[in-house]
């Protein structure tokens, strides 16, 4: 069974997952996000949960990975965050319960620049008015260099990597 939403275009590999979808779930093409169609999607790389993983390892007890995901939900191709209201992200991210919320937004995106995952740079008054976020695999190559990536996390990483087609070293 193919379903009206395929054509020659979409590639091999896309006709056999819709197919099979189609045969695990029958026609649910309405129930599935398309960014093609939809708006307010983002292009994330496909080891970011990996990267989140060792952002919690990295500080564990932290939970810099939530403001991490957060900011990849913000950016655009250009890698730059504008940070207008820091309450609004600050309760996206995950701290929004509490009168410390701003406080320890804050706290975990100084964890990210401790290791290189983002940058930051004042906008007048604002200390936290723009973000960048440096290209993940860079990050893990230079925390690697000062021997912070735990092997078993790397092994699950370079699997990855093999996995999407992605090289390695960047």
């Amino acid at each position: 069974m193919v379903e009206p939403e395929l054509t020659p275009t979409r590639g091999r590999q896309a006709a056999r997952r819709v197919s099979l979808r189609s045969t695990l779930w029958g026609e649910v093409s309405s129930q599935v996000w398309d960014r093609k169609k939809e708006k307010g999607f983002c292009t994330i790389p496909r080891t970011l949960s990996l990267v989140m993983t060792l952002i919690d390892e990295l500080e564990k007890g932290r939970n810099a990975s939530r403001v991490y995901f957060d900011l990849w939900c913000r950016v655009f191709d250009e890698g730059l965050v504008e940070i207008s209201d820091i309450e609004d992200v600050a309760f996206s991210s995950g701290y929004g319960s509490s009168a410390r919320n701003i406080r320890t937004w804050k706290e975990r995106i100084d964890l990210l620049v401790k290791y290189g995952f983002v940058s930051v740079k004042p906008s007048g008054t604002r200390k936290y008015g723009y973000i960048l976020l440096r290209h993940p695999h860079l990050v893990v190559q230079e925390l690697r260099k000062r021997r912070l990536v735990p092997e078993g996390w790397f092994g699950a990483f370079m699997k990855r990597l093999t996995e999407i087609g992605s090289q390695w070293p960047v």
